[in-house]
């Protein structure tokens, strides 16, 4: 009489973990790492966050507006240049689009500022953001209903851009001391920013700049694993 034998229970092992967190043949997903390139921490994803569109956006209305002006100054004569009397058709066109880029460099502050973790930076950057794109507009709406005058003084003029650049400007710097963006394009955003400041003409050069500062803020962040 010949007697079968069992045959013995197989045992699965579990493979190590691969380069893509997928474990062995169990087919189970790892989670993904929140570290990037470079050791720069990817953020977090959140729900309608617009920074990447913004990040490209902002800057590109804002070179858009030193061309208008560069176009506008070449028909004013030498007088108006030198009263700050800008009223030709470019100069209108000008103010509307730099009205359109302070609003998305605000928004961009308030995008941002939703990605930190840990410095609560981002309801005082976003109320000043506010404030200054709030300021703009008023003295656009003035200046196109005839109510203020041309040559307003530049403080009340510039104070609204400068208001949501100083938020722009602090939400960055909370961004590189958590490690979510790299300190050369902070350090980049700073030459921008000279570059905008100097009274030269170089808002075309100073927003190509920021582009390329805000090239890391293009990529969207990694969501939560489940």
């Amino acid at each position: 009489m010949t007697t079968s034998t069992a045959p013995a229970p197989t045992v699965a092992t579990t493979g190590p973990t691969g380069p893509t967190g997928t474990t062995g043949t169990t087919g189970t997903t790892g989670t993904t790492g929140t570290t990037g390139v470079a050791g720069v921490s990817r953020p977090v994803l959140a729900a309608g966050d617009r920074a990447p569109v913004l990040a490209l956006a902002a800057p590109l209305l804002l070179f858009t507006h030193g061309i208008l002006q560069w176009v506008d100054d070449l028909g004013l004569p030498a007088d108006a240049l030198r009263s700050g009397d800008t009223t030709g058709a470019w100069g209108v066109a000008a103010r509307a689009v730099l009205v359109a880029a302070v609003a998305a460099f605000c928004w961009l502050a308030t995008s941002l500022g939703g990605r930190l973790q840990h410095l609560d930076v981002a309801t005082p950057a976003g109320v000043l953001a506010a404030f200054g794109a709030g300021a703009t507009g008023a003295v656009w709406v003035g200046h196109t209903v005839g109510l203020l005058a041309d040559d307003l003084p530049t403080a009340l003029t510039a104070g609204g851009p400068v208001l949501v650049g100083v938020a722009v400007a602090t939400v960055l710097g909370a961004l590189a001391v958590e490690g979510l963006m790299p300190v050369r394009s902070l350090a980049l955003a700073g030459v921008a920013a000279l570059a905008l400041a100097l009274p030269w003409g170089l808002e075309p050069l100073g927003a190509l700049l920021l582009l390329i500062a805000f090239a890391p803020l293009l990529n969207q962040p990694e969501p939560h694993a489940p």
